[in-house]
């Protein structure tokens, strides 16, 4: 939009309107950036937490391998 459609805007439906519509549409665009963001962050997240479980599991046989050869008690 130029300055032109702009001014003509303001005068035809006055500043409020204007200022109010272009308020929305910046809330609007905020919002669905906000959202791609904290899917993101959601998605490296379940991949970190997937990988922490694994490292987990993997320590938990371990050291049943070292119960099962020590002959301790689970």
């Amino acid at each position: 939009m130029d300055w032109n459609t702009a001014i003509t805007l303001i005068s035809s439906l006055g500043f409020p309107i204007v200022a109010c519509c272009f308020m929305a549409y910046f809330v609007k665009d905020l919002i669905n950036r906000q959202r791609e963001e904290t899917k993101e962050q959601n998605d490296r997240h379940r991949e970190e937490m997937l990988a922490f479980r694994t490292a987990i599991d993997n320590n938990t046989e371990a050291l049943n391998r070292i119960l099962d050869k020590l002959g301790g008690v689970r």
